[in-house]
């Protein structure tokens, strides 16, 4: 949400699209200790919070699916 945010304020646009996939180093070195364990994070603004069908073209483009 932070970075979302930061975009907002600086840029202005209609809306702004943040998706964020990091690996939990605390699931890989401690406890479980299973590598590769990630979480995904969105967060949506604007036009593509208002706006279903934006949040579904974007997460398709992310994830290779084109436009």
């Amino acid at each position: 949400a932070q970075n979302a945010g930061v975009i907002q304020d600086v840029l202005n646009p209609r809306g702004v699209a943040v998706m964020i996939e990091a690996e939990h180093m605390c699931m890989a070195m401690r406890g479980i200790r299973k590598q590769g364990s990630t979480t995904l994070t969105s967060t949506f603004t604007g036009v593509f919070k208002d706006t279903p069908e934006e949040q579904v073209r974007f997460v398709t483009m992310v994830r290779g699916g084109g436009a």
